[in-house]
């Protein structure tokens, strides 16, 4: 009676275990209609959105606004199931960053890879300081984008000329009334340093030097310059014209973009047409020469590598300087602000430290998960992606110590992309990072071929939602069965319902993955299956081990029974023992 009572505990345990089953084999059956799959009202609710959009526009290729509309669509699609699968895993490894063995002389400094964006030097980079005629580069890029013709003429006018100039200034020498062209005033410009052009290109573009410096603010802002305003095309002093070492890194980055800049800014030697002043076509007065030192092999400053910069100085900005320098495919911009005669220098030892310390790695081939990316996407089945192609573009970098690999770089994936950013089918971006340090960005893309896909995806849905207008007009309806639900176009086989064939689709709105019917009940038949057989194999598990623990603890009694009788006892015992003993040999 005592190991019936023992045993009755396992026994309730083994009916609450089946009675729980059972209720959640009822519930499951709710589970496929419930919680997993879309209902039909919700299918119709996306197709008639879909058809209100493009109802009213015609089947088209995509163009580029197309391309940006249909970027910014993927990119709220794909947001989910990305970092929900972890498909751009985030790394963190403890890094060193390099540091200079040499003191900056100048007060402001910043050095930069033009690839990659990555600050790799800064002393005071987001201090204020006057710019002086590195503000130059800023004028010629906003005329370079204003110009449809850089053969069209330039007339001086007297306040170009006479006005809005120091004492000493740099000119070209023109006076009013003297004509040149657009090209001959941007060398004047950019390698004489000549005002009296800032000055006349400011008032051929924009019409004076005032409205000319409100472009100037509009582009830097554009630029994402935080800490700068310009006042003149110059440079010249002036309280409200002021800029910051990493603000300027950004407008030279861009810069160096345009190839007639980068052509314009390389060259060292250039004549202009004759001017009033100098009439002979060969006067040496035409003829005008680079400034910066680093560009010319006459110069001991002179520095291989450098393309493209801008000297600058006034009394009371000092010695400014920007120069880019590439070398092993690596690009480097250095600025430099109220430098102390010392800005060659400064600019020399911060390019061989940026060249001997880091490396500038293409994301195409360096980082592997843009792989994984695709094909995550094509074996997950996402809804219209599936069947796309993603890509990089070979421009985008990332610069990292010469120390240090790629797998110490920390990824961040966003969707959160500016109006420029989504050009040329760009939808998401990878941020790359170490230490906090930003190390470069590389742009998601679509492929040539999967751009053409869903374009004619696109077009599909149009013609889709045109016939689905027409069906209201030719409807029959077949009552007592499943197909009474779904429309017939006359004249076509009924559809199976999108129920049977359901794909995997994600439910933004929810949050989760829907499965379709079959292979969700699938899913729940097995672990039906699964639990019932976990349940018998604990309740035998239990109930052998239970019988073995009162086999044990009956041994244990007896033996210490054993130990308290006496010899007389004990002899009876083992003829009862033996006689039972005998007994069971016979019966056998």
């Amino acid at each position: 009676m005592k190991d019936k009572k023992h045993v009755q505990p396992i026994q309730r345990f083994a009916w609450r275990s089946l009675l729980m089953l059972s209720a959640l084999t009822v519930l499951s059956a709710a589970l496929p209609s419930a919680s997993f799959m879309p209902t039909a009202d919700a299918r119709t609710e996306v197709r008639q959105d879909r058809s209100t959009a493009d109802r009213d526009t015609a089947p088209r290729r995509s163009s580029g606004g197309d391309r940006q509309h249909l970027s910014t669509a993927l990119g709220s699609i794909l947001q989910q199931p990305l970092t929900t699968l972890g498909l751009l895993p985030l790394t963190a490894y403890a890094a060193s960053w390099p540091t200079p063995d040499f003191s900056v002389e100048s007060e402001g400094a910043i050095l930069i890879d033009a690839d990659s964006g990555a600050v790799l030097y800064e002393k005071n980079a987001t201090t204020a300081y006057y710019p002086a005629s590195i503000t130059k580069v800023l004028t010629a890029i906003i005329v370079l984008e204003n110009c449809t013709n850089l053969e069209d003429k330039v007339t001086f006018s007297n306040a170009a000329v006479n006005t809005n100039l120091e004492e000493n200034s740099t000119v070209i020498g023109a006076i009013a009334g003297d004509k040149l062209s657009v090209r001959d005033c941007l060398y004047g410009l950019l390698l004489q340093s000549a005002n009296d052009c800032a000055n006349a290109l400011a008032e051929y573009i924009a019409g004076s030097n005032e409205k000319f410096a409100e472009l100037m603010n509009q582009k830097a802002a554009e630029l994402g310059c935080v800490n700068s305003h310009f006042a003149n095309p110059s440079g010249l002093n002036n309280p409200e014209h002021y800029t910051c070492a990493a603000d300027y890194a950004k407008i030279m980055q861009y810069a160096i973009q345009n190839e007639t800049f980068r052509a314009i800014d390389a060259t060292q030697v250039y004549t202009h047409a004759p001017i009033s002043k100098y009439p002979n076509e060969d006067a040496p007065e035409n003829t005008i020469y680079a400034h910066h030192h680093m560009m010319r092999r006459s110069f001991s400053e002179y520095y291989p590598g450098v393309f493209a910069g801008k000297t600058g100085y006034t009394t009371l900005a000092g010695n400014t300087l920007v120069t880019a320098c590439e070398r092993d495919g690596m690009t480097l911009i250095c600025v430099i602000l109220n430098g102390h005669n010392s800005q060659y220098r400064d600019t020399k030892n911060l390019f061989d430290f940026g060249y001997n310390s880091f490396q500038s790695l293409s994301v195409g081939t360096a980082d592997d998960s843009f792989q994984e990316l695709a094909s995550n996407l094509k074996v997950d089945g996402i809804p219209l992606v599936n069947t796309l192609e993603f890509t990089i573009d070979d421009g985008d970098h990332v610069t990292l110590p010469k120390s240090e690999s790629f797998d110490s770089v920390t990824r961040s994936l966003s969707y959160d992309l500016s109006d420029q950013e989504k050009t040329e089918g760009a939808f998401a971006r990878v941020d790359y990072s170490m230490d906090g340090r930003s190390l470069g960005k590389a742009y998601v893309r679509l492929t040539d071929e999967s751009e053409e896909k869903a374009a004619a995806a696109q077009d599909a849905a149009v013609m889709e939602s045109k016939v689905q207008e027409t069906i209201p007009e030719t409807i029959h309806l077949s009552e007592g069965t499943e197909a009474a639900a779904q429309p017939t176009v006359a004249g076509q086989l009924p559809q199976e319902t999108s129920a049977q064939h359901a794909p995997i689709v994600l439910n933004r709105e929810k949050g989760r993955i829907e499965l379709p019917k079959p292979i969700l009940r699938v899913l729940v038949i097995l672990a039906i299956i699964a639990l019932i057989a976990g349940l018998v194999f604990g309740i035998y598990y239990l109930l052998e081990r239970r019988e073995e623990f009162l086999r044990s603890r009956r041994r244990k009694r007896m033996l210490k029974h054993t130990r308290d009788l006496t010899r007389e006892q004990k002899a009876r015992r083992d003829m009862m023992l033996n006689s039972r003993t005998g007994r069971r040999k016979r019966k056998k």
